[in-house]
């Protein structure tokens, strides 16, 4: 499962939640900006520690700090004051 997060036409920042089949599960209401996406998809990690953010709102942005990688890394002990800045 992972957290996917996308800039909207409208200047908003949505998410979405992608099972591990490619399906879509839910879809979050649009935030202001992506640091309120990222705070939402943390305070909703906390029960889903095995899920992780793909970053899709600049392509050329690498991972979002204390995400979910290849080498393990787990942002679901983040809580919302640990969000890391954008």
């Amino acid at each position: 499962m992972k957290f996917v997060i996308e800039s909207k036409a409208d200047g908003t920042v949505g998410f979405t939640v992608v099972g591990g089949e490619g399906q879509l599960l839910a879809t979050g209401a649009p935030c202001p900006d992506k640091g309120s996406a990222l705070a939402v998809v943390g305070e909703l990690m906390h029960g889903l520690g095995d899920a992780c953010v793909e970053d899709r709102t600049d392509p050329a942005a690498g991972p979002v700090a204390g995400t979910r990688t290849e080498t393990g890394d787990d942002m679901s002990d983040i809580g919302r004051s640990g969000i890391p800045p954008v």
